[in-house]
């Protein structure tokens, strides 16, 4: 009996001594405490994560809700009939660039045309783009069972009442003043509209006219506010507070110029004409063109084609003629490698045409840049005292008739119209970062087969 207790007692001994220890009860609480901390920061950590992806998700949502928007725009202006089943395309497309692709990982992209809830419950006017997206739950599941579900939903107008064509749009789109009419000037786009990007709505505002200005329109479409609309005739009205209008050019590539230069001195007051070639017919100018003879007429005629201001050279007129008419676009961009195969400059040149110079200048209707009379480079050129360095000049008491746009995506323009003013021209656009009309100047809109594409505000407008 007694050899039972003593072994007894030695094979209790070990299960007593793991009792007694402290350090071990210690370990096992740390180890069931630190279980806890990592869940809560797991938790932590995934609805930081939730949190990121609900904000990309509705900005997936109102963008593609704003696409359908303007899907049904444009179909409410044909007077045609619309369907849910036309808008989910636009809406699945737009959510997958945002990462949200219908089908995949649970994600659903839904359409709602009528909307089928809220606010346009039933009303034809506008569509509504729901997203959802069930999310798992990983170190969180120590808490719950499973991952929320994601939704977010935007609502668009179809608007399709402000239609009217545009023949001047002003791009810049920040707080500062777009379009500026000055000096009595007095504007006309006649069966067109002026469309202004810029949000301003105090200061000058967005729009701002001053000195008895007056405009003439069949609208004006202001995404702040114009500083008086007093001097302003309108067909279909003056909208402020509207959603920015987009860059019918934006898609347009710029040209590349050949490796070498067409004309690599700076040429002053040059005649005779130039012949762009190759596939597409493309001309280069490395240096300056400057016509500037006093008492004398120096005519350049450019042949149908491209023709490209390269190395930031700028075209610079106060007397002469430029004859463009078979279909020519001028191209300005800091282009290739210059003065003997330097680098580039950083800004593209300018157009500059002031004092009694003539241009005549009709773009192509088809090829890569149909409906483009003048090509700017997109990039932003830096400003000394307000001043951009590579700001442009329409201007002058000669001859300026323009068919097609000129585009200045990134750069102001003074524009005043010369004697044509435009008026000779049945298609006139006028597309720049900021623009300020002096003098007279008449805009039409006759653009029917000139290639130009159409300034328009069918587009979709959130509403919740």
């Amino acid at each position: 009996m007694s050899e039972i207790l003593c072994l007894t007692r030695r094979l209790s001994s070990p299960a007593s001594d793991v009792l007694r220890n402290r350090s071990g009860a210690t370990a096992v609480a740390m180890a069931l405490a630190l279980t806890g901390v990592l869940g809560f920061a797991g938790l932590a950590s995934e609805a930081a994560s939730w949190y990121f992806t609900k904000r990309d998700m509705q900005g997936a949502a109102d963008a593609a809700a704003a696409t359908a928007g303007a899907n049904l725009a444009s179909t409410l202006q044909r007077g045609g009939s619309a369907s849910s089943t036309q808008f989910t395309t636009d809406a699945k497309s737009i959510a997958a660039r945002y990462g949200f692709v219908d089908g995949t990982n649970s994600t659903t992209v839904s359409v709602e045309y009528p909307p089928s809830a809220g606010t346009y419950s039933g009303n034809a006017n506008y569509v509504a783009v729901s997203i959802s997206q069930p999310q798992k739950a990983l170190l969180s599941g120590l808490f719950l069972s499973s991952g929320p579900t994601i939704a977010a939903r935007a609502v668009a107008r179809g608007n399709s009442t402000a239609t009217d064509s545009g023949c001047v749009l002003a791009l810049n789109g920040a707080s500062i003043t777009d379009v500026t009419l000055n000096g009595g000037v007095s504007m006309t786009f006649s069966n067109c509209a002026l469309y202004d990007n810029s949000p301003l709505t105090s200061g000058n505002d967005a729009l701002y006219m001053s000195n008895n200005a007056t405009m003439s329109a069949s609208a004006v479409y202001v995404v702040g506010v114009a500083n008086q609309t007093t001097g302003i005739t309108t067909t279909d009205g003056v909208f402020t507070g509207v959603n920015p209008a987009a860059d019918p050019y934006a898609n347009v590539s710029l040209p590349t110029p050949r490796s070498t230069c067409d004309d690599n001195q700076k040429l002053t007051n040059p005649t005779g004409s130039r012949t762009a070639y190759g596939t597409p017919a493309i001309w280069v100018f490395c240096k300056d063109v400057e016509m500037n003879a006093n008492g004398n007429n120096p005519v350049l005629t450019l042949n149908p084609g491209i023709y490209i201001f390269s190395c930031g050279a700028n075209l610079s007129m106060t007397s002469g003629t430029l004859q463009a008419t078979g279909g020519v676009t001028l191209v300005f961009e800091h282009g290739l490698p210059c003065n003997g195969g330097g680098n580039p400059p950083s800004y593209p040149g300018a157009a500059n045409i002031q004092g009694n110079a003539n241009l005549n200048l009709t773009a192509p209707t088809s090829g890569p840049t149909a409906g483009l009379a003048i090509f700017q480079e997109r990039t932003t050129c830096p400003q000394s005292n307000g001043n951009s360095s590579c700001s442009n000049t329409l201007a002058g008491t000669g001859t300026l008739n323009i068919t097609g746009a000129a585009y200045f995506p990134d750069n102001p323009v003074a524009y005043s119209g010369g004697s044509g003013g435009g008026g000779a021209s049945q298609c006139t656009q006028l597309i720049a970062s900021t623009i300020t009309f002096s003098g007279n100047a008449t805009f039409n809109n006759n653009c029917t087969g000139t290639g130009v594409k159409t300034i328009s505000y069918a587009q979709g407008w959130l509403a919740e």
